[in-house]
């Protein structure tokens, strides 16, 4: 393992009795939250039993991220990094049209590479130096939360929210993407999902059991997909624009690929080379047996060095125990989570405790 170079980070925790973290939450003008990135509070709290407070992404201040494809956004000061992902490339804010720029770790910023969420995004944050481990912490939400739930459907479709046609509670994909139309005779059996949550802990929980109320899954969110692998339920990235219709196996390594480069990432990081994938041409109907038919035959169970991904968090692991009735969601240190900020209010809350450091 690493040695850990923590001083900073350990010196704000002593000073203000929380993790200092960055992620990408909800914001006042929002009255959602997506899902997996608002369980990287969740997780790190579960982890470490210790209360959170939220940082900027651009901040003076010494953070921790975690869930999330946030690294290319971090900016000044120390960052330890704990099962992040990182875009190749950042978008420039308020610039119309959007005109990516390839991603270089700032001048300004250290960075303390831990575990990231897998290769790709390591070479991204870290170069050629090693890390201590792959793997997102998501990953390890059912040592925390496995309750009973009877399986109520036979495939849940986990829906990206750019596939959205709005941020209702409900799945409503955009008209257009026909292959998310079910026909009558499968209502009762194929269940769209929704990443998008309303602001409580009680409602990540209740979405998350929906998920597990699904004998198989079939996601374009990178998320969706790890809930259904770190759960074990039989499951497919459901992939676009690769050609034929139908199941395909996709290499990760040494080729070039149309997959989401986040799927590429994740998997990489599980050590797979090549994946079976859906592909389904989004403007046409889904042949949606022949999908479960698809998940039966190939699916294959994948494991985490979760032990290692633990080792590699860059602060004492105290893992909570779950309550004797309820969930973890339930959790005094949970329900006490701020799910939503003022962003200009953290900014200016940041700013004042940086320049009083």
């Amino acid at each position: 393992m690493q040695s850990i170079n923590n001083e900073n980070l350990r010196r704000f925790i002593d000073t203000h009795g929380k993790i200092p973290l960055a992620w990408a939450g909800s914001t006042s003008e929002m009255n959602y939250l997506n899902l997996g990135d608002a369980l990287s509070p969740v997780m790190v709290a579960l982890c470490t039993s210790m209360d959170i407070t939220r940082v900027p992404s651009a901040s003076a201040n010494p953070r921790l991220a975690a869930v999330g494809t946030i690294g290319h956004g971090m900016r000044g000061g120390e960052v330890w990094f704990w099962g992040t992902g990182c875009s190749p490339h950042l978008n420039p804010a308020a610039k119309k049209p959007v005109v990516k720029e390839p991603f270089h770790p700032p001048a300004d910023t250290k960075f303390y590479v831990h575990a990231t969420r897998g290769p790709v995004s390591a070479r991204l944050l870290n170069g050629d130096k090693p890390v201590g481990a792959f793997g997102d912490p998501v990953w390890l939400l059912p040592r925390f939360h496995k309750p009973k739930i009877q399986k109520k459907w036979k495939l849940g479709v986990i829906l990206h929210l750019s596939e959205l046609s709005d941020r209702a509670f409900d799945a409503h994909p955009r008209d257009e993407l026909k292959r998310y139309n079910i026909p009558a005779e499968l209502a009762g059996q194929v269940k769209l999902i929704n990443t998008v949550t309303e602001i409580s802990p009680k409602a990540m929980q209740e979405r998350i059991d929906e998920i597990l109320s699904c004998e198989r899954i079939v996601s374009t969110s990178l998320h969706g997909m790890v809930y259904a692998e770190s759960y074990g339920i039989p499951c497919l990235h459901f992939a676009a624009g690769l050609g034929a219709t139908g199941l395909q196996r996709v290499p990760l390594v040494g080729a070039a690929t149309n997959l989401d480069l986040r799927i590429v990432d994740l998997y990489m990081g599980l050590g797979a080379r090549e994946i079976p994938v859906f592909n389904q041409p989004r403007t046409e109907q889904t042949d949606w047996s022949s999908l479960m038919q698809a998940i039966d035959g190939n699916w294959e169970a994948r494991t985490l060095d979760e032990a290692r991904l633990l080792e590699a968090l860059p602060l004492p692991v105290k893992m909570i125990s779950g309550p004797q009735e309820g969930s973890v969601f339930d959790l005094p240190i949970i329900q006490g989570l701020a799910l939503q900020h003022d962003v200009a209010a953290l900014r200016r809350s940041d700013r004042a405790s940086s320049e009083a450091s």
